[in-house]
């Protein structure tokens, strides 16, 4: 089909009524119970710990944690990790710290419900290993979510479970 053809048969589908059918629904995260600043901010948090994954970063990755923090890793054998010394140990023995990889997340399935002080977040990192060379390929699904705690108007990562985000699905929350 030529480009001028193409046009032609959208016009008609359009004139006969097809705009509701032709027009796409965004995708949108789910948000409740908060301020756009609240949610801004805790969107800057999200892309702040996949920056820290990706580029290796793990003072960047900490200073996400509130002190008092802890991480229940599904099937891990030393889980709840608390405080940050045992999370750093955690951090750093990951898939993430000891091979590159580019961390990715759907913001479509982000879930997101501030409460004050508090909210709750889910969220999903499909890393990207290779990422650099025509051989790359997805190497780990895994969600993270939990509790949130604003000091001072910073959001933190402070009581948070992780475990496998598979299969791969658009609508399925895994916590």
């Amino acid at each position: 089909m030529q480009r001028r053809d193409f046009f032609r048969t959208m016009l008609a589908v359009m004139t006969v009524g097809g705009v509701e059918a032709s027009r796409p629904v965004p995708a949108t995260a789910q948000v409740n119970g908060a301020t756009s600043a609240d949610v801004a901010k805790i969107y800057q948090l999200q892309a702040a710990f996949h920056r820290a994954k990706t580029a290796q970063d793990i003072a960047l990755l900490m200073s996400l944690w509130d002190p008092a923090g802890t991480l229940r890793v599904n099937g891990g054998p030393k889980s709840p990790y608390a405080r940050t010394e045992r999370m750093r140990a955690y951090w750093l023995n990951s898939g993430s710290f000891k091979n590159r990889r580019f961390s990715l997340v759907p913001s479509y399935i982000t879930r997101i419900t501030v409460r004050d002080t508090e909210a709750d977040l889910y969220f999903e990192c499909h890393d990207v290993a290779d990422y650099e060379l025509p051989t790359r390929n997805i190497i780990n699904d895994t969600f993270l979510a939990g509790t949130l705690r604003s000091a001072g108007g910073t959001w933190l990562f402070y009581d948070m479970s992780a475990g496998p985000s598979t299969p791969l699905s658009l609508d399925r929350y895994y916590a």
